[in-house]
């Protein structure tokens, strides 16, 4: 039997990727490219999407060219949740999205939670950038045939479909989930018909196929069936299934994450878990923005900046010299440690805060002090779930997500946690799952959740803790936790 192959693609926060997986769900090739990111006024968050699709078309270029694309069995999308980008008819996108993080919308997701009687998932949904949009840009509502979300907008350039999935849709603040269609209400208040709005299927239904014009602009086979997709969210139930019950889960992606994982195995209630807002971005954008010396010597080096970046950060050793670094540069969904659960564990006024600095430091100090603010934050939120469950002890912590390629990063967490760190030997689960959904459609499994059972996802390289760095940490710690209380009223007064 000829080979076949399961091709994905991730559009993240940070980077644009493919990868190209074999039936046993084995990596043949991947490629990615960064994002750029546009920060207009300092409290904005754009990219634009054709840049996306500029990425996406070369990578699937590299990986195709490794193989016949006649053996590509599906194509499937997955991405950062909540952007809305307005195309025309043709599919051109009309401006540049605001992105999950971007905090313009503030006010307006204020006054809808005051108005409507349905819960809002505060400023990083959907719905009040859409409303934002009509407010301030009516010109590009006039030109604007659908609002797509970032995966549906990858799709709908391989396959001119305009679909949408039901969990991506559930993340938007107009959608039904009871119903399994667009709300109503919610549009209504926002002036959007609903023939605007993608059509919502299953993520590992077919879409269409790709096109003759997508073909020629990647090297794909035209009529290659292109699935719906799902939000990036999805590859969180691989490194739940690669975690085991008791485990602490660590997600180091731009929204960081922490997760216990229950007894019963199953997703874990709100009060087991926290999402932070872009701690784990900001070594990126530190790295564009206040280290080009050092990008130039990872160039001439032929290695990553952040590879460098967090091998020099080893010099410095826990504490960063006194630094203290509060990662709230986009608001805060986990302020003072709260869970997801809990009213008002968003704070969009929290501000990023650099504490302690001196003329001795230096970048590779406020580098390493990035790393464990996030890590600070990360333990503050698993005193508040230990404090919201007395009974639930942790014993080892799963990493996941690209930041847990960092050893530093890893030794950080293992040290502050006083727990030994592993983590799965795939770290690429955001493709991974939407390869999966491929295998469903396919035939290859009956469902999502068998499909996952077929991975085979170890943990490896453990991480022990040293005892002698936690009392440093424990110190500085102290003095995060003081920071964050002390400086809460400044935040909320110093309003966007």
């Amino acid at each position: 039997m000829k080979s076949n192959y399961y091709l994905t693609i991730d559009v993240g926060t940070s980077v644009t990727k493919a990868v190209l997986y074999d039936r046993k769900f084995r990596r043949v090739s991947e490629a990615q490219d960064e994002i750029t990111t546009y920060y207009p006024e300092p409290s904005f968050f754009e990219q634009d999407p054709n840049q996306w699709w500029t990425n996406v078309r070369r990578e699937i270029k590299e990986v195709v060219g490794k193989v016949n694309p006649t053996d590509i069995i599906g194509i499937g999308s997955c991405a950062q949740m909540h952007a809305p980008i307005f195309v025309d008819k043709h599919g051109t996108a009309l401006n540049r999205c605001l992105n999950w993080p971007d905090l313009r919308t503030v006010d307006i997701t204020n006054e809808m939670n005051k108005v409507l009687d349905i819960p809002q998932p505060y400023y990083t949904a959907t719905a009040p950038k859409i409303l934002w949009i009509k407010k301030n840009h009516p010109e590009i509502m006039k030109k604007t045939y659908k609002i797509l979300l970032p995966k549906d907008f990858i799709t709908m350039k391989l396959s001119n479909a305009f679909y949408t999935d039901v969990n991506d849709a559930s993340g938007t603040s107009m959608f039904d989930d009871k119903k399994g269609e667009w709300n109503s209400k919610i549009l209504d208040y926002i002036g959007v018909d609903r023939d605007l709005l993608p059509k919502p299927r299953q993520p590992e239904e077919v879409v269409g196929g790709v096109t003759k014009n997508a073909a020629k602009e990647t090297g794909l086979k035209e009529g290659t069936p292109v699935i719906t997709g799902s939000g990036d969210n999805l590859g969180r139930s691989l490194d739940r299934n690669a975690a085991s019950a008791g485990d602490l889960l660590i997600y180091l992606g731009t929204g960081a994450m922490i997760e216990y994982i229950s007894e019963s195995g199953a997703r874990p209630k709100g009060t087991f878990r926290s999402i932070l807002g872009v701690a784990g971005a900001v070594p990126q954008w530190f790295k564009n923005n206040f280290a080009m010396e050092d990008v130039m010597r990872a160039k001439e080096k032929n290695v990553s900046a952040l590879k460098l970046l967090d091998s020099d950060s080893e010099d410095v050793g826990p504490g960063a010299g006194g630094l203290i670094f509060l990662p709230h540069i986009m608001g805060e969904r986990a302020f003072e440690g709260k869970t997801r659960s809990e009213p008002s564990n968003f704070n969009p006024y929290a501000q990023g805060v650099i504490f302690g600095l001196r003329l001795g430091h230096t970048r590779k100090h406020v580098y390493r002090a990035i790393l464990e603010g996030a890590v600070y934050q990360l333990y503050m939120c698993w005193e508040r779930i230990q404090s919201l469950n007395p009974e639930i002890k942790a014993n080892r912590i799963v990493a996941s997500g690209g930041g847990a390629k960092s050893p530093v990063w890893k030794q950080i967490i293992a040290d502050m946690f006083a727990m030994q760190v592993l983590m799965p030997s795939e770290l690429e689960t955001g493709t991974l799952a939407v390869a999966c959904l491929i295998a469903v459609n396919a035939g290859v499994y009956p469902n999502f959740t068998d499909a996952i059972r077929h991975i085979s996802n170890p943990l490896v390289n453990p991480v022990e803790p040293i005892t002698a760095n936690r009392a440093k940490y424990q110190k500085t710690y102290s003095l995060y936790n003081k920071l964050e209380e002390d400086l809460k009223d400044l935040f909320n007064a110093s309003r966007i």
